[in-house]
């Protein structure tokens, strides 16, 4: 099992279809081009996780810090191929998040996830993860805007 970030263009582009089957409204073209940009404004990475040559698991990570708990690595994404679920690929994978984490002197790792993915909060929740906020948004009723 090989855990690593990815580190350039052609990495990513071989992460889309696994990141398409969690954001299916993504085009590859938008994908790519989105990771490269939220590399660049905001230290996104995405971290794979690979057994025998294959991608099984992936996440997208990136710092921030806030005043009331510090420094923190939120997981914006989190996703394991449909077919290789229950291997324990998700366990490492996050084990492997949490070791960067503290590497990069985090006092936290954070992660966000839609209210229907119910499997997946159970799974977090065993993985020692605990539910400790609302998050909250506001559409703004704009058109989402085409970035180049």
């Amino acid at each position: 099992m090989d855990i690593m970030l990815v580190e350039d263009e052609a990495g990513v582009e071989r992460c889309y279809p696994l990141m398409s089957t969690l954001r299916p409204h993504l085009s590859r073209e938008a994908f790519v081009a989105a990771v490269r940009r939220m590399e660049a404004a905001h230290g996104y990475r995405l971290v794979k996780l690979e057994e025998g040559g294959k991608l099984c698991a992936l996440a997208g990570i990136r710092m921030g810090e806030w005043l009331h708990r510090g420094r923190y690595l939120e997981v914006d994404e989190l996703v394991t191929d449909e077919g290789e679920r229950s291997r324990g690929y998700g366990r490492a994978l996050l084990a492997w998040i949490a070791d960067y984490a503290r590497a990069q002197g985090c006092d936290q790792v954070r992660l966000v996830s839609g209210v229907q993915r119910v499997d997946a909060h159970r799974f977090y929740e065993r993985e020692g993860m605990r539910f400790e906020a609302k998050y909250f948004s506001m559409d703004l009723g704009q058109a989402p805007r085409a970035r180049s």
